[in-house]
């Protein structure tokens, strides 16, 4: 029995891996066939690349608007060597596709850390550090390896070198690696910054700064930044540069697709990227020249903006017909004043004599029954006041 039993957790382990090895291969199955076609569309489409996968390429940044200001910034901050640098922004902004336009546009003598996320300790952040640095801290305690990643520092310094320390994902980070990133800053050799750091993440980063026992970290900031979303323009501009970049050479949206895509993705570069793309493939898939309003339509369905698509249509059309309306409004108005206003037209009505007539007329009708009714009562009491003098 217990042989039995034996045999059948083996058989049950087998089946198990067999599981997995046939999920992975449905997996790999699915990313090729995936690849597939996206190089399908992008021939269809005349593309040398796929113009909307939402991956931090440097080659896709977009200078225009809270962008190129930012980028612009932070280069001006790091050869004035200011120190510390935070940069926020909502979801899906390109916050991050700034730090890798940032690590291509940078001096070439500038060493360069990047983090993707923070880390959970502080002695993981100076470990990190060491190992990236090559250095062998004599020991691990904190003042000791500060003490040896600053004169490392010394040393880039004076060979002309400059050392960046970038952080992403910062709305993530724990009060104690900020605590060893405020002592990082406090690395100088007279008015140099040794190290300089850029913080980057969402805006709830904003929120932990505004506590009071982090008003110490805060005013060492040596700037801080805000990407917003972009304007309705900002977006055609992005779409159009992201089709540019892949190479097309024609008109592949229509305007009212861009339209509608513009409206309904609230001007998220990531949340545009992946509405576009979508469009790209319904499209490809119905063997259409270009994208249409139609498309653009099935693919909100598709990753669930479809309620958005439609309540953006119904504004649209509903401020067309305003606009359509509105011009008739005063020739109307013009009119109906023209009649209340011109007196030679109110001499030579024809049914003002008639009209004075009938009100006439009326008036002295209103007067007849209550003038009846009196004469009655008078009778009446006449010949009550007679019988009761007759009978008395």
């Amino acid at each position: 029995m217990l042989k039995l039993n034996n045999e059948g957790n083996r058989f049950l382990l087998i089946i198990d891996e067999v599981h997995k090895i046939s999920d992975a291969v449905l997996k790999r199955i699915h990313l090729l066939n995936n690849m597939e076609q996206g190089s399908m569309y992008t021939n269809h489409f005349s593309l040398q690349s796929l113009p909307f996968e939402n991956v931090s390429d440097p080659a896709c940044f977009f200078e225009q608007g809270d962008y190129s200001r930012v980028l612009s910034r932070i280069i001006d901050s790091l050869w004035a060597g200011r120190g510390l640098m935070v940069v926020v922004g909502p979801i899906g902004t390109g916050k991050t596709t700034l730090s890798q336009k940032l690590i291509v546009s940078i001096p070439e003598k500038t060493r360069i850390i990047w983090l993707g996320e923070p880390p959970d300790t502080s002695e993981e952040l100076l470990l990190f550090l060491t190992q990236e640095l090559h250095i062998a801290p004599e020991s691990s305690g904190r003042i000791f390896v500060l003490r040896d990643i600053k004169e490392y520092l010394l040393k880039l310094n004076n060979e002309g070198n400059r050392f960046l320390l970038i952080i992403d994902e910062v709305h993530k980070i724990s009060d104690d690696v900020l605590e060893c990133i405020r002592l990082l800053n406090n690395l100088e050799h007279g008015n140099i910054k040794l190290i300089q750091m850029l913080l980057i993440g969402q805006e709830e980063f904003l929120d932990k700064l505004s506590r009071p026992d982090l008003e110490s970290f805060k005013q060492r900031i040596a700037w801080l930044e805000a990407i917003g979303r972009m304007t309705p323009l900002q977006t055609h501009e992005y779409i159009k540069h992201r089709l540019k970049v892949a190479g097309s050479q024609s008109k592949i949206f229509t305007d009212d697709a861009i339209e509608t895509v513009v409206g309904a993705a609230r001007g998220t570069p990531r949340l545009v990227n992946t509405f576009c793309d979508r469009a790209l493939r319904v499209s490809y898939e119905s063997n259409k020249t270009i994208v249409d309003l139609d498309s653009v339509r099935r693919a909100a369905d598709e990753i669930g903006l479809g309620s958005e698509v439609y309540l953006w249509l119904t504004n649209r059309r509903g401020e067309k017909t305003a606009q359509n309306a509105a011009p008739q409004a005063p020739s109307l108005k013009d009119k109906s004043n023209a009649a209340a206003f011109n007196p030679r037209r109110r001499e030579t009505t024809p049914v003002d004599k008639p009209r004075s007539a009938a009100r006439t007329h009326q008036d002295n009708s209103s007067w007849t029954i209550p003038i009846l009714l009196l004469c009655g009562s008078i009778v009446l009491f006449a010949a009550s006041l007679w019988f009761y003098i007759v009978h008395t």
